[in-house]
């Protein structure tokens, strides 16, 4: 496990090198213009969709571009490099960009959705025991799934340095590997499942966070953050504030049931699934989102990626960053 972990946190540390050539490029302080480096099409990055389509960035006086990406790396390197100025990710990318000395600002909105541990059925897959030996789906060797799978086979005694490990990239991608046979099993968030189910591609869950089948790491389990660099946090304060505040309204927007309809067809058309399966989304996820992130999840996210390191949650951390001016 810790080959494969560390492979990532070296492709990172590439990239932090590489990208560092180019970070005198941010944006002058004071900027209402903000480029955000995101996944496109995800349920953890739908709130930007939707602070977009309602106009909540605008009710800021801030002009958010958002820059899609393909994987965790690309999309830090993109704000290291100054392209972007925040950006979407999981600890297992942010965590150890830190490790490598660059300045971090954690911030919010912070999701804390389901994730499912899933096998075709094709595959004859029955049960989390099963899977050594298997061919596993995940965005990029090493990265935050790899990290959460083999977390959690641990805690049940499962030798998951056994699994074979396969990345497949985008979350739209590792749902064509699911369904042309290419992987047997992955953990995906819920619009990638509901997609492979509207597809009429048949999954059997092994281990789901919101019935607890997935030890202490699926009850710790951050599925994403918000960062910037350091420097761009400490130079444009007011920017980020308009940032988080304009999030604020659109996690808050989400979570009313009164916006239901709407909310499910603005889901819809970022992820792309059928109305039907948008709804069922929206309706279990419309309340994962928060500003403000518990230390002890916090601290037990960095203790996946590295025992030894000290989290520095005070200092990294930005809780109610809705307040910056």
């Amino acid at each position: 496990m810790k080959t494969k972990i560390l492979s990532l946190f070296g492709a990172v540390a590439l990239l932090l090198a590489t990208a560092a050539c180019g970070s005198d490029k941010a944006s002058t302080g004071g900027s209402d213009e903000l480029a955000v480096g995101t996944f496109p099409g995800t349920l953890f990055t739908y709130p930007l969709s939707v602070a977009e389509k309602k106009g909540f960035f605008r009710d800021e006086e801030l002009n958010v571009k958002l820059i899609n990406g393909k994987s965790g790396p690309e999309i830090l390197s993109g704000m290291i490099g100054g392209s972007t100025q925040i950006i979407f990710g999981q600890t297992g990318v942010i965590v150890p960009a830190k490790a490598q000395g660059q300045g971090m600002k954690v911030i919010g909105p912070y999701s804390r959705g389901r994730v499912v541990i899933v096998a075709t059925e094709a595959s004859g897959i029955s049960s989390l025991k099963e899977l050594p030996g298997k061919k596993f789906a995940v965005p990029q060797r090493g990265d935050t799934n790899e990290q959460r799978t083999l977390e959690v086979l641990k805690e049940f005694d499962i030798d998951g340095s056994k699994i074979n490990f396969i990345g497949t990239g985008a979350p739209q991608t590792t749902a064509a590997a699911l369904a042309n046979g290419q992987a047997d099993a992955s953990v995906l968030g819920l619009t990638t499942y509901e997609s492979l189910l509207a597809q009429g591609i048949k999954l059997r869950i092994l281990g789901d966070s919101a019935a607890g089948t997935m030890g202490e790491r699926g009850k710790n389990d951050i599925t994403g953050v918000f960062a910037s660099t350091t420097k761009y946090f400490d130079e444009n304060p007011a920017t980020v504030g308009k940032f988080c505040r304009g999030m604020k309204t659109t996690i808050d927007w989400i979570a009313d049931d009164a916006n239901l309809d709407e909310a499910t067809t603005l889901m819809a058309k970022w992820t792309g699934l059928p109305e039907k399966a948008a709804r069922k989304v929206v309706e279990s996820e419309n309340k994962i989102w928060s500003m403000a992130l518990d230390q002890k999840l916090w601290d037990a996210n960095v203790g996946y990626f590295d025992a030894k390191l000290d989290p520095e949650y005070d200092d990294t951390v930005i809780n109610d960053c809705q307040s910056l001016k």
